[in-house]
């Protein structure tokens, strides 16, 4: 059958973290023999997607890694170039997809007249005030966001309008973010992607996330170092080292007794499976799909109580444990208490689980497939 839909994937992140991962599972429930599915990405071991064109853009050591200036336009113009040969190598693009925010995607923006596609906007995290993102979520076509992103958009917005009187720029703001232009969305996990069940005989805490220091890995640290050796859990801490970033990273591997390393592992679902105590100790985690995994497979969730995404829909001693955040000591009190009462694990993961079922990818995504689907082939 021939492909009516060339849907087109603009990924400049060049390492693997949560929210690819949860743009991986969006594009895999695409119907790929109705639709043309090409990747651009400084990545392409992160998007094994079968039937998928993958293309590598390379990001030289002369590429500046500024976020601001003319460094960060240079960049955004050598990515366009690569988009222009795309379209010239594998025909006309009927929708691109920015796969993690606008200051990211901005290529896609820049050549949207002259291609002339759609563009679909997924946004995971919370986006930078700037006047030129705030003209993408003006020229987007349909823009799906996280909830927790929402504050940063509308922050947005209303910088682009800031010369307008403040009860009229409210009015523009509220009525292009209540039209379908913009739609929230909730991360799923895919049938096939279910994380295996934890074990419930040893308890072994569990961490997983890129070591940006906002990620928190260091509070958990201290927690362990803090804590006599005799007395530790064995720790297991998988980690990926973010690429061509300007934000602050914590140094990995350290020699800390009682904790297994392991850099991007192929092998993570056998670990978080040896494991049984999630510890999130990210800074107002946008959503954070490990979390989402790490219920699917029954384990006990220590979460920060900071209003984040999870917090919100996890109950403490329910379904997960809940600790100040920042505060090594209410940490440490929450992972002593589940040490001590290990019969905890399997009741509060039991809860986990039941909970994780309303995040079947399927389910989640299933309007933003719909949009991408739905876009009709123009005349080259």
């Amino acid at each position: 059958m021939a492909h009516d839909n060339h849907i087109f994937v603009f990924d400049s992140i060049c390492y693997t973290g949560g929210s690819k991962f949860a743009s991986r599972e969006i594009l895999k429930l695409i119907n790929l023999q109705r639709n043309r599915l090409t990747i651009l990405t400084t990545d392409p071991q992160s998007w094994p997607i079968s039937q998928a064109t993958i293309i590598s853009l390379p990001h030289p050591s002369w590429l500046s890694i500024s976020e601001v200036g003319y460094g960060y336009w240079l960049r955004q113009l050598f990515f366009c170039w690569w988009i222009l040969y795309v379209r010239c190598r594998y025909g006309s693009i009927q929708v691109a997809v920015g796969a993690s925010a606008p200051g990211n995607d901005m290529p896609i923006y820049l050549l949207k007249w002259l291609l002339r596609y759609k563009i679909t906007q997924l946004i995971h995290g919370n986006i930078g005030v700037s006047l030129s993102c705030g003209l993408c979520l003006y020229q987007a076509d349909n823009i799906f966001y996280l909830h927790s992103t929402y504050p940063s958009i509308v922050a947005v917005i209303q910088h682009r309008w800031r010369k307008l009187k403040p009860n009229i720029r409210d009015q523009k703001c509220q009525q292009l973010l209540s039209s379908n232009h913009f739609l929230p969305f909730i991360n799923g996990i895919a049938k096939d992607q279910y994380p295996s069940q934890c074990q419930y005989h040893t308890p072994t805490l569990f961490w997983a996330a890129s070591l940006l220091k906002w990620k928190g890995l260091d509070l958990l640290l201290e927690v362990i170092k803090e804590t006599s050796v005799n007395q530790r859990i064995p720790t297991n801490i998988c980690y990926l080292v973010p690429q061509n970033t300007t934000l602050s990273v914590t140094v990995a591997p350290q020699e800390i007794e009682s904790i297994n390393w392991y850099q991007q592992p192929d092998s993570i679902d056998s670990i978080r499976a040896n494991s049984n105590i999630f510890i999130s100790t990210s800074d107002k985690e946008p959503f954070g799909l490990s979390i989402l995994e790490a219920l699917f497979a029954g384990m006990c969730v220590i979460i920060p109580e900071d209003g984040a995404f999870w917090d919100t829909q996890l109950t403490h001693k329910k379904n997960c444990l809940k600790y100040t955040p920042h505060d090594p000591q209410s940490l440490q009190q929450q992972i002593d208490y589940i040490n001590h009462f290990p019969h905890q694990l399997a009741q509060l993961g039991a809860e986990a689980a039941l909970l994780s079922q309303d995040y079947q990818a399927e389910q989640c995504y299933s309007d933003i497939i719909s949009t991408l689907c739905q876009h009709v082939s123009r005349a080259t």
